[in-house]
């Protein structure tokens, strides 16, 4: 006996709305609950935590115009496609109060005619223009990229190496949130590493944070400058006089902002009184841990160090790891002194556990060392800290007070050194040091181009792979079904 139609076409029915239900459920959850992996290799799809959290800071409308031509060739043209990128992340991060225009030049003229007579510009080609609470700023699109113009001299067009979109749009945006340009001095006379030379990068950094970075000689001052937000002495080779102390000091305690990067093998005692007169106590050690090579044990003195989350300078960097190059030395806390002064001190950085502070070292140990309590000094190990004297608990409420950031090295603010990580940790420190610490995470970094070089011998295996093995491959599978179904 048949089953009745009606029976079935419900039974269909249900089984319809059951899908469908399904289908919507399973969309509703991916929409609410999802995550976002970028696997690229230069993390091209994802945008670095400062560039979010400066966003985050825009509680009014944000307008952005980007004025460029697809169709037309020029210098810029291979920005266009990652500046479209860059902008779909954007978008995607603050999802409200957020608009991006995009105007063909030459197809839009009364648009433009319209942002000249806005903006009082002569000329508006390949540029973006940021616009909030009646304020804005015009950026080059060609300041973007990072060019190779050695073609350019037989003719040739400039070469893109690297697009750093992500890093002048924060900085544009960091300036059009706060207009106030910050002034950072980087103290010199003392054979402190140089903002052009030894420093460059470090001090680029800064720049791009919408702050000017200038050089700062104390001879013949008796106070620090109107204009320092803040003060950075990265690896003094020599003393500071007592004059110069007296002027720092008094500075630092009338509310000035000092980040220090000592040179563990300088002798510099007035430099450390004026940290310890902030309860911050360099020792005089070297840390270092023991490593087992094939055939002996060798002294490690390149230090490994995680970021602790204690303060708004490393909050957003918790668990990055650090790397310190050549002599480093931990710092101690004088707590009395600081409870006395009203001092709140706290550890920034820390050295892995395998390491110790060493007191008894030389440049070469051939009778080895091992550690010894009580003598030297032992986990936990604090390679640089901050004190805030007269501050507040809470790092969100904004009060001026003095602040000192302290780290047991120098070589890993120069050049050659400097590391991802350690250019995030120095940017967050200035940040915070300048109160914008809610500004601070892992600044955005270039986009350079990855060219994969493969040899002729490399390449002939990839075509006989491409064009033999594949086919072969689906052949093989298809003869095996062949067999199968024969059988």
């Amino acid at each position: 006996m048949k089953p009745p139609r009606t029976g079935i076409k419900i039974g269909i029915s249900l089984q319809i709305l059951a899908v469908l239900v399904i289908y919507g459920l399973v969309n509703y959850l991916g929409s609410v609950h999802y995550e976002r992996r970028d696997f690229s290799r230069s993390q091209k799809f994802s945008l670095a935590g400062q560039t979010r959290a400066v966003l985050k800071e825009f509680k009014k409308p944000l307008h952005i115009v980007i004025i460029a031509s697809p169709t037309l060739y020029s210098p810029v043209a291979p920005l266009l496609t990652d500046l479209r990128g860059l902008m779909n992340e954007v978008l995607f991060n603050k999802r409200s109060d957020l608009l991006v225009e995009y105007i063909d030049p030459t197809r839009n003229i009364q648009r433009i005619q319209e942002l000249k007579t806005d903006y009082n510009l002569a000329g508006l080609d390949n540029v973006m223009i940021l616009e909030y609470d009646d304020r804005s700023r015009v950026v080059n699109i060609a300041e973007m990229g990072e060019f190779d113009l050695s073609p350019m001299a037989q003719g040739g067009a400039p070469v893109l190496l690297a697009f750093r979109g992500e890093q002048v749009f924060t900085s544009a945006l960091m300036s059009i949130l706060k207009p106030e340009t910050e002034t950072i001095y980087f103290l010199q006379g003392h054979g402190e590493a140089s903002p052009t030379r030894d420093a460059n990068k470090f001090a680029e950094a800064v720049s791009i944070q919408n702050a000017a970075v200038k050089t700062l000689s104390l001879a013949g001052l008796d106070v620090i400058p109107t204009d320092a937000s803040a003060v950075v002495v990265a690896g003094a080779q020599s003393d500071l006089d007592e004059r110069e102390a007296a002027v720092l000091g008094s500075w630092l305690r009338g509310g000035g902002k000092l980040l220090v990067l000592l040179d563990p093998n300088a002798a510099t005692p007035r430099l450390h009184g004026l940290l310890a007169n902030s309860g911050i106590v360099p020792r005089n050690d070297r840390v270092l841990r023991l490593i087992q090579l094939p055939f002996a044990t060798g002294i490690l003195r390149e230090v490994t160090a995680q970021v602790l989350p204690n303060a708004e300078a490393t909050r957003r960097l918790e668990g990055t790891n650090l790397f310190f190059p050549g002599a480093t030395q931990s710092l101690g806390f004088d707590l009395s002194h600081a409870e006395a002064e009203k001092i709140r001190i706290r550890p920034l950085v820390q050295a892995a556990e395998e390491f110790w502070g060493e007191t008894d070292y030389a440049p070469n140990q051939p009778q080895g060392v091992a550690y010894q309590d009580g003598i030297d000094n032992g986990q936990p190990l604090v390679l640089a800290a901050s004190a805030d004297r007269d501050g507040v608990e809470d790092d969100r409420v904004d009060v001026q007070t003095s602040r000192l950031i302290v780290v047991g090295s120098f070589q890993f603010a120069l050049d050659p050194f400097l590391t991802p990580p350690g250019l995030d940790f120095l940017v967050g420190s200035v940040n915070s040091l300048i109160d914008r610490g809610n500004l601070t995470g892992i600044t955005p970094k270039n986009i350079t181009r990855f060219n994969l070089r493969l040899t002729d011998a490399q390449l002939s295996r990839l075509a006989l792979a491409v064009m033999l093995g594949v086919p072969g491959l689906a052949a093989f599978a298809g003869f095996v079904m062949w067999v199968k179904r024969r059988s």
